[in-house]
C-alpha cells in the first residue's frame, strides 16, 4: 500500500498564520506518517493579472487522482473561484477536501468563530476606553472573514446607538499601503475617529506607523485592534490589541478531520473554532506578561528571522549570477549543481528544481487572453538533492512531482512554489520542512530572486538567438533566399583555415553566370527578370540540393562542394547541363523559366594550391563555357 499523502493549497502572505497551522497539521499527520504536500504561492491584488495567474498555477500542478485528500486554506486563497476549482478537482479525483477559514459548497469546513472574539473586541473599545467614532479597515470586498467582522462592528454599533455607515469603512484589498495612506488622510482632514479596528493585525500596525509618522500616538490619539494576534504584533509598539484564533489549533482540528474522511469515518460538515480577544497596548491595555516577556527576547526573535531571510538573499544573490552567466539551459543546470552543492545551508537535505520543457523555447510567448499555463506531462530536473544525496534522474512525470521519492521515506512536509516569467511556467521549487522559513518569509525572497534570474537569463538567450538570427538574415539574399555574398567570404575565409589546418582537406566550387538577363529585363520588365533570376537559382539549388549555395552578384552564383558531393562532381555538373538543357530549349513554357546559366567548375588537387586559385580556375572556365554558348557551340 502506498504512502498518504494530503495536499494543501494556500497563498505564503498570511506567514505567521500559514506557519503555526502547518505546525499543527505536523503535530497530527507525522506520527500518521502521512506526508503534507503544501502548494504555494504570492499571488496578490496589487500585482498585474498576468503575475497572479503565473503565481496561482501552481495550484494546477498536482494531479489530484494520486492524493488521499486535500486541504484548502481558503481565508490564505481569497481569489475568486479559485478555492471552487480545486474542489472540483477534488471531487473529480474522489478524494476528500476539507476548507478552512471559509465554509465552502461541497467539502467539510472548518471557520473560526470570527463573532465571538470579535464581539468582545468591539464591546471592550467601546464600554471600557469609551470610543464613538470607529472606522473599520477591511480586507477585500468579498473575504468572508474580513465582512463577518465588519458585519459584528456594524450590529455592536447598532446595539450601542453609536453612527457607522459605509464610509466608516476601507477595503483595502489588503494592501497596507492603503491602510496607511488613509490614516494620513483623516489626520489631513481631520476626520480621526476615535478607533481604527482593522480586519488582520498587518492593516493595524501599519495604521498605528501612519498616526505616528504624522505625530500622533496610538492609543493616546486614536485606538487601534487587530486580528489574528501574530508574532510580530505582539512584539509590535504598542503590542496591538487582537484576537487569538490560535492556527496551530486549527491546523491540528483540519489534519483530524481530512484523516477522519480518508478513512470514510463520518464527521461534521461544519466546525466552528471559538477565538479569544486579547486586550493590549494599542487599545490602552497593559500588555500581558506573555507579551512582555516575548518583546524582552525580541531582539533574539527578530535577529533569528532576520538571519534566515538575510541568509536567502545574500544565497540567492549568488545563484543568481552564477545563473546570468549562462548562456543555455543545460549551462544553468550545472550552474545551478554547483553554486547549492557548494552552500546548501538554506536548501537543506532535500531540496528540487524542476524546469517545464516548454519553457525552453526562446520566444517569449504572448498571451490575448489569461488562462493558466498548464504543465506538461513530463518535468526536467535541473537540481534534485534526496535525503543529503545528489540525484542524477534527468526527468520525471509531472504526476509523480518529486524526483526519487519512494514510501519508505520518513514523513516530510514539502512545499511547492511556482517559477515563472509572467502568466508563463517555468517550473517549481520544492522545500522541505521549512517551516521557518515559511514563518520568516525566506521562501518568498528565494523564490522572488530565483524567478527574477531565470527571466534575466532566459531573455538574454532569447536576445541571442534573435541578434544570431539577424546576423543569419542579413546573409541571406532578399531575391532568392540563398546565401549572400556576404556569406560567401565568411565561408572562403573558412575553408583557408581548413587548408591550413588539415593536410588533407580539398573542396571544389561551381561558377554560374546567368545568361540573357538584360534582354529578359529589356522586353518583359525587371519583374519578369527577376523570376528569370530566381528560376536560374532554383535549378542550381535542386542540382546541389547537399550544398551551400550563394548569389555572389546580380546574375553570379556560386556552389561550394565538400566530402561526398566533392566525389560527385562531375555525375552533378552533367545532371546540371541535362535539366538546364531540358528547360532553355522549352517553347512551351514562359521565357523567365527558360533559363540558360554559364557555369565553371574547378577542384582543390593539391593541398598546397591557393584557394583564391581554384576559385580564380573556375571563374575562367565560367567565361570559356559562357563565349562557347554565345556562340552556339553549347
Amino acid at each position: 500500500m502506498s504512502k498518504k499523502k494530503i495536499a494543501v493549497f494556500a497563498t505564503g502572505w498570511g506567514a505567521d498564520i500559514l506557519g503555526h497551522f502547518m505546525r499543527g497539521m505536523t503535530d497530527v499527520l507525522k506520527p500518521l506518517n502521512i506526508d503534507i504536500y503544501l502548494f504555494m504561492c504570492y499571488a496578490s491584488y496589487g500585482e498585474t493579472d498576468n503575475n497572479r495567474y503565473g503565481e496561482l498555477n501552481i495550484m494546477n500542478l498536482p494531479d489530484l487522482h494520486t492524493f488521499d485528500g486535500a486541504v484548502i486554506i481558503t481565508n490564505l486563497l481569497d481569489f475568486p473561484g479559485e478555492a471552487e476549482r480545486i474542489v472540483k478537482r477534488c471531487h473529480e479525483a474522489g478524494i476528500p477536501v476539507v476548507s478552512h477559514g471559509l465554509e465552502l459548497d461541497g467539502t467539510h469546513s472548518v471557520i473560526t468563530d470570527n463573532t465571538s472574539g470579535m464581539e468582545a473586541l468591539v464591546r471592550h473599545i467601546i464600554d471600557v476606553h469609551g470610543a464613538k467614532k470607529i472606522t473599520f479597515i477591511a480586507g477585500s470586498a468579498d473575504n468572508g472573514d474580513s465582512n463577518e467582522r465588519l458585519d459584528v462592528v456594524r450590529k455592536i454599533c447598532g446595539e450601542k446607538g453609536l453612527s457607522f455607515s459605509d464610509g466608516d469603512v476601507l477595503y483595502t484589498n489588503w494592501d497596507l499601503a492603503t491602510a496607511q495612506n488613509r490614516v494620513a488622510k483623516d489626520v489631513r482632514e481631520g476626520t480621526l475617529p476615535d478607533a481604527y479596528v482593522c480586519a488582520n493585525d498587518e492593516l493595524a500596525m501599519v495604521s498605528a506607523i501612519g498616526l505616528s509618522d504624522c505625530g500622533l500616538e496610538c492609543p493616546k490619539d486614536v485606538l487601534v485592534t487587530g486580528f489574528d494576534f501574530i508574532s510580530q504584533s505582539r512584539v509590535f509598539y504598542p503590542s496591538i490589541a487582537s484576537v487569538d484564533q490560535d492556527s496551530e489549533k486549527h491546523g491540528r482540528v483540519c489534519a483530524g478531520l481530512i484523516n477522519d474522511l480518508m478513512d470514510g469515518k463520518e464527521a461534521d460538515k461544519l466546525i466552528q473554532i471559538p477565538c479569544t480577544f486579547i486586550p493590549s497596548e494599542s487599545c490602552g491595555c497593559e500588555c500581558s506578561k506573555e507579551i512582555a516577556d516575548r518583546r524582552l527576547r525580541a531582539g533574539t526573535i527578530a535577529f533569528r528571522s532576520n538571519q534566515i531571510q538575510s541568509f536567502a538573499t545574500w544565497h540567492t544573490i549568488y545563484i543568481e549570477r552564477a545563473i546570468l552567466q549562462c548562456e543555455s539551459f543545460s549551462e544553468i543546470k550545472q550552474a545551478l549543481t554547483k553554486a547549492i552543492t557548494e552552500d546548501a545551508g538554506f536548501e537543506g537535505d532535500n531540496f528540487h528544481i524542476l524546469f517545464d520543457p516548454e519553457s525552453y523555447g526562446y520566444e517569449l510567448k504572448k498571451s490575448g487572453n489569461l488562462e493558466y499555463d498548464l504543465y506538461s506531462d513530463k518535468q526536467d530536473v535541473i537540481y534534485s538533492m534526496r535525503n543529503g544525496k545528489l540525484q542524477a534522474t534527468r526527468s520525471i512525470k509531472t504526476s509523480h512531482l518529486i524526483p526519487g521519492l519512494e514510501d519508505s521515506d520518513p514523513f516530510h512536509m514539502y512545499v511547492f512554489v511556482p517559477l515563472h516569467e509572467r502568466e508563463m511556467k517555468v517550473g517549481y521549487i520544492i522545500f522541505t520542512d521549512c517551516y521557518d522559513q515559511i514563518e520568516s518569509s525566506a521562501i518568498r525572497e528565494y523564490a522572488d530572486r530565483f524567478n527574477s534570474a531565470i527571466e534575466k537569463a532566459r531573455k538574454a538567450m532569447y536576445l541571442r538567438t534573435l541578434n544570431d538570427s539577424i546576423r543569419e538574415l542579413s546573409h541571406i539574399d532578399a531575391l532568392t533566399h540563398v546565401k549572400n555574398r556576404a556569406a560567401y567570404e565568411l565561408q572562403l575565409d573558412e575553408i583557408r583555415k581548413k587548408v591550413e589546418s588539415k593536410s588533407k582537406f580539398t573542396f571544389g566550387v561551381v561558377l554560374f553566370d546567368v545568361n540573357n538577363l538584360k534582354k529578359i529585363n529589356d522586353e518583359l520588365g525587371h519583374y519578369s527578370g527577376d523570376e528569370y533570376i530566381k528560376n536560374a537559382c532554383k535549378l542550381i539549388c535542386t542540382t546541389y540540393k547537399n550544398s551551400p549555395v550563394y548569389r555572389i552578384g546580380g546574375d553570379e552564383f556560386v556552389a561550394i562542394l565538400e566530402g561526398k558531393v566533392l566525389a560527385q562532381k562531375d555525375d552533378l555538373i552533367e545532371t546540371f547541363i541535362t535539366e538546364m538543357n531540358k528547360l532553355r530549349n522549352n517553347m512551351d513554357i514562359p521565357p523567365e523559366e527558360r533559363v540558360s546559366l554559364a557555369y565553371g567548375m574547378a577542384y582543390m588537387n593539391d593541398p598546397s594550391e591557393n584557394v583564391d586559385d581554384v576559385v580564380k580556375e573556375a571563374d575562367e572556365r565560367m567565361y570559356e563555357t559562357k563565349k562557347k554558348m554565345k556562340a552556339g557551340l553549347l
